[in-house]
């Protein structure tokens, strides 16, 4: 009998990592490609799984919506996330309620360009990224991660710019560092990551639509 990856229960369904809403549907391309191919599931109980369903469609509206998100990631938001607010409004208008006009910073093109700003639920999505990490440190070490999690999402702005500073120069070390690292991911243009592990910690990056990236760091201590 199998266990799921998050704790002692037994596994009864198999959960995606990241989520498979992340992942665009071949009716939403124009092309014959298809994203939906090799995506990497681990064993989970029913409550894991099942439970974070609406967690996993807040990122999902959040990355697709994201400025730094690709073309791909803009179609998912033109298709599956518009057929999703249509369906269920509540989530949108959520998200949208405190939306205002904004300066963002792209840091790959250096330079700020205009865009909406929106208030991110930084907990919530600490928390579904932290599952996602866990589930593919279960992927790639057949192990359970039970210690502390610490996600950084630089796509996100913060109120403090010096804070904002930190977290990109923590990125372009960590990029840096995982430069000769292989990635992992059979659909790249969606998503794929980096993973390396030591003794007493373990390093993610992960890049959702190109160039989302989102930096994990795994305590064992």
């Amino acid at each position: 009998m199998s266990t799921c990856y998050m704790c002692d229960q037994e596994a009864t369904t198999m959960e995606h990592a990241p989520p498979k809403c992340i992942f665009p549907e071949k009716k939403d391309l124009s092309s014959y490609d298809d994203y939906r191919q090799g995506l990497i599931t681990v064993p989970s109980c029913e409550e894991h799984n099942t439970t974070k369903s609406k967690d996993d469609e807040y990122l999902l509206y959040l990355l697709a919506a994201s400025a730094t998100s690709s073309v791909i990631g803009l179609n998912q938001f033109l298709t599956k996330v518009k057929r999703s607010a249509e369906r269920k409004p509540g989530l949108m208008v959520m998200v949208a309620s405190n939306a205002k006009p904004a300066q963002i910073f792209d840091f790959d093109k250096n330079l700020w360009e205009e865009g909406l700003g929106i208030y991110v639920d930084a907990p919530r999505i600490d928390t579904t990224l932290s599952k996602c990490a866990r589930a593919l440190y279960f992927h790639e070490t057949q192990r359970k991660f039970s210690g502390a999690v610490k996600v950084i999402t630089p796509f996100t702005q913060y109120i403090d710019s010096q804070f904002n500073a930190t977290v990109s120069s923590a990125l372009a070390q960590a990029e840096d560092f995982f430069a000769i690292h292989p990635s992992f991911g059979n659909n790249p243009d969606v998503f794929c990551y980096k993973f390396t592990e030591g003794e007493n910690t373990a390093m993610m990056l992960l890049y959702f639509y190109t160039s989302t990236k989102i930096l994990v760091q795994l305590d064992k201590r």
